[in-house]
């Protein structure tokens, strides 16, 4: 099997379509950098399935596809073709009885890879299973490039392992074994569900034998329940309703109790006020009285604090002069013994220099000694290189010029015949020209493009228009639903909170109030409840204070005369608004001006301190404070009825509001559903108008873009052809003169040559060498020891001018010291004056805050006078208070009991409607003995008869059934299971047996190949391979190489040639045993000098009677061992093209000539 030739188009630089044929066994690909060379190398890979786009030097698959240059533009799709002379049977199975088989890669731009074995589409992985165990691969050893040379070498031993394997061609066993161990695990996980899910029937079997015969007798428990859970709800509604009556004639004996105990509170509210008044002023003048003496104490404690301070001070002074000659003492001693630490470093480095001295002396005369042989040893070495480069140019210049005699003859051969092939393709290209330019189309395409263009915009409007519709439909299908559930919510909360208010104000308006304001002639305000107005942060505590005047009507006035009826509440206004510290602040409108709001001050405070205030004050959690004591809230927050009819009020405004968004947003919906339908139908129409136009398009577009290329092709190749033309004749004159210069210079050359006499250059050198040496010892000794002369006086110097320092500083210290000392005895008599006048000022203030301390008491005991009376007054108000305030709560503890009762009884009729049990026929079919507590007995005995009955499937027995029949198929399935399981464990044991037995018998044969193949490659020398593990399925193969007079102890050692060497031995030794088709190597020559390449050649021209070879080189050695040269150039910016030559026929026709 060998490879016949490739086909490239469009990929990388290959841009038109180009076959490199491959007609013999070695074949060298040569060309200048850059030229596209490699690019040949690349297809091969890339067509044999590499994923990688790195390996391809690329970053994108699509990298591939050539991207145009500065006269041509891109591609669309790159491909590859691979054609294969099987004419032995290489390849084996589907395609083993076709004499040439044809691989082939096409990738287009938007990333789409297609493979095709003889012109038939596949799979990556056929291509792969094709050449398993051959040798090929995207990435096997038989495509070696210079970088792979190191990768080898320097490769983990399982990366060098790979290579014997697929030397062994067991790479399709590997295969096989990985899909058989995929398939084992399938298998067991298949198992594994099948058993559990057969101990899961058979559980459920079980169970459902017992469920059957309970499933019954549930549904005859159940009819039971239904039936007296209906009679038991019956028998509740009438018993709620029973409890509702007695509790409404409670709710009128409460309220007439709570009218009473108001009317008593009026009367004790008057003598409060008074003495109220009385306790402000006398605070007033307590509080100035109290602040003087306050302040006297603060300057009392003052003057006191600054008389110790002083006194401190002076004790301070003494204490810091003590410790300040105590220091002195100390840094005297100190100074002392730094003075001859530093005499002392002073000697030993004046003791050091004269002896670095002489050092330098001996070193200088040393390193002069040294500089004389190095020079002698560098003009040995120039002349020993101008002689080498002398006999080395002289035999180049020969070798060159007789290539040059073989190269000329050829080309102008080659010329003579590439003028008559350019003057045939010549005339045959202005025919094709003639022929396309008469048959070329001209209908103009700028209508349809048009067209084209604004059915797409239309198209994407519409969509855009759909889009946009239909979001806005389901959004509003969304908000309609919040709607409906917010509205149901609100209507919830509407309903509570007028049961709640109609509870509270069941007697807002008397018969008798209504007559006698008639008769007065009055017109009220309005009620207090419906003036009232407040920031929500007060309400509460406004609440609490006017809890009882709820229902009070308002005046601007007083009557003539006060009604007598039965609750009557009016409240008169005053003529102007209440202070800013109180509770009229809080409040808009005309209770701004109400008395009983100014007279409670109010306060943010949370808690209070004694004293109590003079006046009553509140916070805004309803806490009351007053000369009498502490009064807590008597209304919890959440019965506040001005909070309840504010919220009543907010809700009936939020469900107007919902109503009129709901009606709004259904004409919404309805505009959208329709506007959605009309664009659906339009895009359809748009998208079936687009296809045709976008059909007629490309039709039209391809037709005619495929002459105009076409043409443009045949010119550019005719002017290309012209040209060419041109500059072989120009080219095949030049060769003609060119050899018979060549000629002459070859005679002269051969008649100059003469040998190069024999001198004592390797004499003198060794006489060179043994100088050098012993001059560079003993200047490196002397440097040595000057080193360490040089590095102890540094030293020494450093530690003295280190003690110096010390010295200075200590010094500097020592003057410091002696001047804080110096002004800490000096005396200070203004110190002692001060402190006499702050025992002055001390004694006056202590008379001053004894007389104002008396003055104190006195007013004191006038403030406690009025206190007792008001307690007392407060005393017998607070038990007023408290009544009221128990009967309201009583009364609304049991409206609010009322309203449980009546939610309660809805709640019954709810249920009953529920399970669609209407209470009048429940109640007719009611017995009379029927009692709550024994049809409750009677319901918890049949919930706990269904209970024990546990979960009921009503379905058991169909489902029972069911389970049987497909345990019995699982069953079988289980059966398949273990036998296939036991089929694949013993393909494993086999294929783990043949690969082991095929790598150890390849391995064996590689490592003998290698230790015969190295020393021929190096001429000596030894190099094996080794195994990492005793286990051969799972082991790493290490190489180890050690050239002729070299034991390195690893191979990383080596120069770049010899791992390049070692690297190629290992592949030829690999190739000996199981030869690829073919072996492509890129410039692996490169790092080798000319004599390792001629062995590398010899090498290759060795085994290239069994292996296909196919090298790139820039090696002239390399390029004569070639049976034919295929040439790469680059004439045209960014474009490659192939010129062949067959070696052996131009060297036939040369001698021929």
């Amino acid at each position: 099997m060998r490879l016949k030739y490739i086909k490239l188009a469009g990929f990388k630089s290959f841009v038109d379509v180009t076959k490199v044929p491959f007609p013999h066994q070695m074949t060298c690909v040569v060309g200048p950098n850059g030229c596209g060379k490699s690019n040949v190398i690349d297809a091969v890979r890339w067509v044999l399935g590499e994923s990688s786009a790195k390996n391809l030097r690329g970053d994108a698959m699509t990298d591939v596809i050539f991207n145009g240059s500065s006269a041509r533009k891109p591609v669309s799709q790159a491909s590859v073709e691979l054609v294969f002379d099987n004419s032995s049977g290489r390849i084996q199975g589907e395609y083993g009885h076709y004499a040439e088989i044809s691989v082939k890669r096409v990738v287009t731009r938007d990333g789409r890879s297609d493979y095709y074995l003889n012109q038939t589409k596949c799979r990556r992985r056929d291509i792969t299973d094709l050449f398993l165990g051959t040798g090929l691969g995207p990435r096997s050893y038989a495509i070696i490039e210079q970088g792979m040379i190191s990768r080898l070498i320097e490769s983990k031993p399982q990366e060098l392992r790979v290579f014997i394997e697929e030397a062994a061609g067991i790479s399709k066993y590997k295969e096989r074994r990985r899909e058989t161990e995929q398939r084992i695990q399938h298998t067991r996980t298949n198992l594994e569900r099948l058993l559990d899910v057969r101990d899961e029937l058979g559980k459920q079997l079980e169970k459902l034998q017992r469920q059957a015969a309970a499933a019954r007798r549930y549904k005859e428990l159940k009819a039971q329940e239904r039936t007296y859970k209906a009679e038991l709800n019956a028998l509740r509604w009438l018993a709620l309703e029973n409890q509702a009556e007695h509790l409404r004639a409670a709710i009128q004996q409460q309220e007439t109790e709570l009218e009473r105990w108001i009317a008593e509170q009026r009367g004790s509210e008057r003598g409060t006020i008074e003495l109220r008044e009385q306790a402000a002023t006398t605070k007033e003048q307590l509080d100035q009285i109290q602040q003087r003496f306050y302040q006297l104490g603060n300057d009392l404690t003052r003057r006191e604090h600054e008389l110790q301070t002083a006194q401190q001070q002076q004790q301070h002074r003494q204490q810091r002069q003590t410790q300040l000659q105590d220091e002195l003492t100390q840094l005297h001693q100190r100074l002392q013994q730094d003075q001859e630490h530093y005499q002392e470093l002073r000697m030993q480095h004046e003791q050091v220099e004269p002896e670095l001295a002489e050092l330098a002396q001996q070193v200088a005369a040393q390193q002069a000694e040294f500089d004389q042989a190095e020079t002698a040893w560098l003009q040995w070495q120039e002349g020993y290189q101008r002689h080498l480069d002398a006999q080395q140019q002289q035999r180049e210049a020969q070798q060159q010029v007789q290539m040059q005699h073989q190269q000329l003859t050829f080309q102008l051969q080659r010329t003579q015949d590439d003028v008559a092939r350019l003057a045939q393709e010549l005339a045959a290209n202005l025919q094709q020209q003639q022929q396309l330019t008469a048959t070329t189309t001209h209908q103009p395409l700028q209508e349809l493009q048009q067209r084209h263009d604004a059915l797409q915009q239309d198209i994407d409007a519409n969509r855009a228009a759909a889009a946009r519709a239909e979001q806005s439909y389901e959004q509003g299908l969304q908000q309609r639903d919040q709607l409906q559930q917010r509205k149901q919510q609100l209507l919830g909360r509407q309903t509570s909170l007028q049961h709640l208010l109609e509870a509270a104000h069941a007697k807002d308006w008397p018969a008798q109030v209504q007559a006698w304001l008639q008769a007065e002639q009055i017109t009220p305000l309005g009620q207090v409840r419906e003036l009232l107005r407040c920031t929500p942060q007060w309400q509460f505590a406004i609440e609490q204070i006017v809890g009882a005047w709820l229902d009070a009507w308002v005046l601007e006035q007083a009557p003539a005369h006060w009604p007598d009826c039965l609750g009557a509440k009016l409240v008169v206004l005053q003529a102007e608004a209440g202070p800013a510290d109180s509770f009229a602040a809080h409040v808009q409108g005309p209770l701004q001006r109400w008395q009983l709001l100014s007279d409670m001050q109010w306060t943010d405070s949370a808690q209070w301190t004694l004293p109590l205030p003079a006046q009553p004050t509140m916070n805004s959690a309803g806490q009351l404070w007053s000369q009498s004591g502490y009064q807590a809230a008597q209304v919890a927050a959440t019965d506040s009825q001005l909070a309840q009819q504010q919220e009543l009020l907010a809700v009936e405004a939020e469900l107007a509001s919902l109503a009129s968004e709901a009606e709004a947003l259904q004409l919404t919906l309805a505009d959208y559903k329709n506007q959605l339908g009309q664009l659906q139908q339009q895009q359809a129409e748009l998208q079936h108008a687009y296809r045709e136009c976008a059909a007629q398009l490309a039709s039209q577009t391809e037709k005619q873009q495929w002459q105009q290329q076409q043409l443009a092709e045949l010119q550019a190749r005719q002017t290309q052809l012209e040209h060419q033309q041109a500059e072989l004749v120009e080219q095949r004159e030049l060769l003609q003169l060119q050899l018979l210069e060549v000629d002459e210079r070859l005679t002269d050359m051969v008649a100059a040559e003469h040998e190069t006499p024999a001198d004592d250059w390797q004499e003198r050198r060794e006489q060179l060498l043994q100088t050098r040496q012993q001059a560079r010892m003993l200047v490196e000794a002397t440097q040595r020891q000057q080193q360490q002369h040089l590095l102890q006086s540094q030293q020494l110097q450093s530690q003295a001018q280190h003690a110096q320092t010390l010295i200075e500083r200590t010094q500097q210290q020592i003057e410091q010291l002696q001047e804080q000392l110096a002004q800490l005895q000096s005396p200070d008599e203004s110190a002692a004056e001060q402190a006499e006048l702050l025992v002055l000022q001390i004694e006056e203030l202590l008379q001053q805050r004894e007389q104002v301390d008396e003055e104190r008491r006195e007013w004191a005991n006038r403030l406690s006078d009025i206190e007792s009376q008001l307690r007392e007054l407060s005393s017998g108000s607070q038990g007023v208070q408290q009544q009221i305030d128990k009967a309201r709560a009583r009364l609304q503890s049991s409206q609010m009991e009322l309203a449980t009762l009546q939610e309660r009884s809805r709640h019954v009729l709810a249920v009953l409607e529920d399970m669609q049990q209407p209470l009048k026929p429940v109640l007719e079919q009611l017995r009379e003995d029927a009692t709550e507590a024994a049809w409750q007995h009677e319901l918890e005995r049949l919930q706990q008869a269904i209970q024990r009955l546990g979960a009921i499937n009503l379905a058991a027995i169909e489902e029972a059934d069911v389970l049987a029949e497909r345990k019995t198929y699982l069953d079988q399935q289980h059966d398949d299971l273990t036998a296939a399981l036991e089929t694949l464990e013993t393909a494993i044991r086999k294929i783990d047996r043949e690969t082991r037995q095929r790598f150890k018998t390849t391995f064996d044969a590689v490592n003998a190949g290698l230790q015969e193949l190295f020393p021929k490659v190096f001429g000596g020398g030894s190099a094996y391979l080794e195994l990492t593990d005793d286990d051969l399925l799972d082991t790493g193969v290490t190489i180890m190489a050690r050239p002729p007079g070299k034991k390195n102890s690893t191979i990383h050692l080596l120069s770049g040639g010899e791992k390049a060497l070692t690297a190629l031995s290992l592949v030829f030794a690999i190739f000996q045993l199981n030869p690829a088709p073919f072996c492509l190597l890129d410039e692996v020559d490169a790092p080798l000098d000319d004599a390792n390449v001629g062995r590398f050649c010899r090498l290759v021209e060795e085994m290239s009677a069994t292996v296909q070879f196919i090298y790139i080189s820039h090696n002239k050695i390399a390029m004569e061992m070639a049976s034919h040269l295929a040439g790469v150039t680059m004439q045209e910016a960014g474009v490659s093209r192939l010129v062949a030559v067959d070696i052996d026929e131009a060297v036939a026709l040369t001698e021929a000539s």
